[in-house]
């Protein structure tokens, strides 16, 4: 019973409000249009000036918005054009410092003979100039800031000791690398030459070259303005 009187009171209340409203509106209305038909004809012609000039400020109002939002529009595909541009160099300098692992086709090649610092660093030579892209020695990643050293007779690679067999794996062209590495007269044909050495060079669609264990740190050198 409570719940009808509420409802009842509720629906009068609106109707109340609509048909204050509707009233309101229709009387602005017949104010208006009142004043219009007791306008001359030099009133009228001024409200039709204005009215034009009006119409045709708001257009132009329209129209500046318009190229507003198509620079805006502009300026955002322009935005996102250089932001992909900014990954994809980040992606590029992360490859080339090894601060990403990588993975590709190339070539494996595999020295089972003991070598000296001096022979690793003339193999990584030989590697690069055949075209390889990226290089990594028994799954350690070589970059511009790999340190090659020997302590004690002891071959190290950024302080990490290897050993034989050292496997090396260089991503690039494997046709390219192929032929480059096996050409006559090239290093790895005078080492498999070499009484005791064995050297072997395969092909291959998958090869993995890790992230450097340790990035350098820059203390000194730093972004040119």
């Amino acid at each position: 019973m409570i719940r009808t009187t509420l409802r009842q009171s509720l629906l009068t209340l609106i109707c109340l409000v609509v048909g204050f409203a509707l009233v309101t509106q229709l009387r602005t209305y017949d104010s208006i249009l009142g004043d219009v038909r007791n306008l001359s004809t030099e009133d009228l012609s001024i409200v039709i000036i204005k009215l034009i000039d009006e119409n045709a400020r708001l257009e132009s109002e329209i129209s500046q918005l318009q190229q507003q939002n198509a620079v805006y529009a502009q300026t955002q595909a322009d935005g996102s054009s250089n932001l992909n541009r900014l990954v994809d160099d980040l992606n590029r300098l992360r490859v080339q410092t090894g601060a990403a692992q990588v993975h590709g086709p190339g070539v494996l090649i595999t020295v089972n003979y003991a070598l000296r610092a001096a022979d690793v660093m003339a193999l990584i030579n030989e590697i690069r100039n055949a075209g390889a892209e990226a290089v990594a020695i028994n799954n350690q990643r070589i970059t511009a800031h790999t340190t090659i050293e020997e302590v004690n007779g002891m071959l190290l690679i950024d302080d990490t000791p290897q050993a034989p067999p050292y496997r090396v794996a260089a991503l690039g062209d494997k046709n390219t690398l192929m032929g480059a590495l096996n050409r006559l007269g090239g290093l790895l044909r005078i080492w498999n030459e070499i009484e005791g050495v064995s050297i072997s060079i395969e092909p291959s669609d998958d090869l993995t070259a890790p992230r450097v264990a340790n990035p350098p740190t820059f203390h000194y050198a730093q972004p040119a303005p």
